[in-house]
C-alpha cells in the first residue's frame, strides 16, 4: 500500500476564493492527481484538471 498524506500546510493562507486556497495549499484536483500517480509511479503528470462531460472528458 502506497500512503502520501495530504494535509493543509502550517502557514497562513491569504484570504481568496476556496478554490484559490485549495490550489495555494496543495490541494486542488490537479495537485492530487499529480500525488496519486507519483505515488503508483506513472510518469505523466496533469496540468489542468479533466472537465466531466456526458460525452466523457474534454481535451
Amino acid at each position: 500500500v502506497r500512503f502520501r498524506p495530504m494535509t493543509l500546510p502550517d502557514r497562513f493562507i491569504d484570504h481568496n476564493t476556496q478554490a484559490a486556497q485549495y490550489h495555494e495549499a496543495g490541494l486542488d484536483a490537479v495537485a492530487i492527481t499529480n500525488t496519486a500517480l507519483d505515488a503508483l509511479g506513472v510518469g505523466i503528470s496533469m496540468t489542468q484538471p479533466l472537465l466531466k462531460t456526458a460525452n466523457g472528458p474534454k481535451s
